[in-house]
């Protein structure tokens, strides 16, 4: 089993990044900025995680995931009180700088602690059990802080109270992850820059970089549900106040996931790049089944159930990174994982936009499931054959 601290420290870090997400429009707007300049605000957010995302994952596998994590935690703090003193677009840029780099110094730290930690006690046959609880947990996490925010916005009237909410529980984090115990990773003598490291892995035929090319992949689906889902949603309920739906259907979202995830380990027991690929056809089937239906009652169970398919490739991907990863460069593997998915997003954006303007939500939904569905089938197929020619 998950060490309960472990467990217990997951869980309210999902919960703290959740709280401010179904607010950060309007507390964006409450400061000062229009609407045409939050996408400018957020987007400066993402560049920076993303400029830091691989960085921030070399210092941890470097320096200590312990030390990154409460270095995650500590740049959250300045953020946060920019975004509840200041008003303006310096305030806020500034505060979205701060928030960046937290989000690339926590993204592979603290993940990568937890599983050495559970790999040192339980061995490498445990490890599908413990991505899948930590698989679970984060989308929990997720789901209970958009809960929150938005619960304690709508008790309150009043954004500050889901920042101090959000303050309180980051200072939670840091007094829990002090106390946090790390065995040091044993390094090779003489061993490689990280950066000549990751490079070397990379560049050879392994299943690391399998994965890491998965998710670039992977990312225009996703990008094209998360982008579009609410315009979609609205538009079948004909236009009416969907405002409280919406939020139900996002937090729904992380539960659906999070249900992949422990629902994952009892299907396959043993993840395995060919288990995964075929996972992941199945997710663009769901896409394109989502993209055919025309009511809100049936949208929702299939929008759910995309979900449920992408927590349990979530749980795939994460054992086998996992497992493959050197313990050496695990947080650092872990990063370019993700990178990679923000970097496949970011490069299908501009083509989900022109579909979006030349055609219907429906459509760019179908085409983007049946794009993955057809790319996962021809890897799944070329790796089978790679495995006869090896036998």
């Amino acid at each position: 089993m998950l060490d309960k601290k472990h467990g217990a420290l997951i869980f309210l870090n999902s919960a703290a990044t959740g709280l401010l997400s179904p607010l950060l429009t309007l507390l964006l707007l409450d400061k000062g900025l229009s609407l045409a300049a939050v996408p400018l605000a957020v987007g400066l957010h993402s560049a920076v995680a993303v400029i830091f995302e691989v960085p921030s994952g070399m210092a941890a596998d470097r320096w200590g995931r312990k030390n990154c994590f409460l270095v995650s935690l500590a740049l959250l703090l300045p953020g946060l009180g920019l975004l509840a003193l200041g008003r303006g677009m310096a305030a806020v840029l500034a505060a979205m700088a701060f928030q960046g780099l937290a989000r690339a110094f926590s993204s592979g730290s603290l993940d990568a602690l937890v599983v050495e930690e559970f790999l040192l006690k339980n061995g490498a046959e445990a490890l599908p059990r413990c991505t899948a609880r930590v698989s679970a947990l984060t989308s929990v996490g997720l789901a209970v802080g958009c809960l929150a925010g938005g619960g304690v916005y709508a008790l309150t009237g009043r954004l500050w109270t889901a920042l101090a909410l959000k303050g309180a529980a980051v200072l939670v984090l840091l007094v829990l992850g002090m106390g946090l115990a790390e065995h040091p990773v044993e390094r090779a003598e003489g061993e490689e820059n990280p950066v000549v490291q990751l490079a070397a892995t990379l560049r050879s035929a392994g299943l690391v970089r399998a994965l890491v090319l998965w998710s670039a992949a992977f990312a225009p689906a996703l990008f094209a549900v998360e982008v579009f889902y609410q315009p979609r949603f609205t538009q079948l309920l004909g236009g009416g106040a969907a405002g409280w739906a919406l939020g139900t259907l996002n937090a729904g979202a992380f539960y659906a996931a999070a249900a992949g995830s422990v629902l994952g380990p009892r299907l396959i027991r043993r993840p395995t790049l060919g288990r995964l690929l075929t996972v992941t056809a199945v997710v663009g089937l769901a896409l394109m089944a989502m993209s055919a239906v025309g009511a809100p009652v049936l949208f929702v169970a299939v929008y759910f159930l995309f979900y449920v398919i992408v927590g349990w490739s979530d749980y795939l991907t994460s054992s086998l990174m996992n497992e493959a990863a050197p313990p050496s460069q695990r947080a650092t593997l872990l990063s370019a994982s993700s990178l990679s998915l923000q970097l496949g997003g970011l490069a299908a954006s501009p083509l989900l936009s022109a579909g979006a303007a030349v055609g219907s939500v429906s459509q760019v939904w179908l085409a983007a499931g049946g794009a993955l569905a057809v790319l996962m089938l021809a890897w799944l197929a070329v790796h089978a054959l790679q495995a006869r020619k090896t036998k």
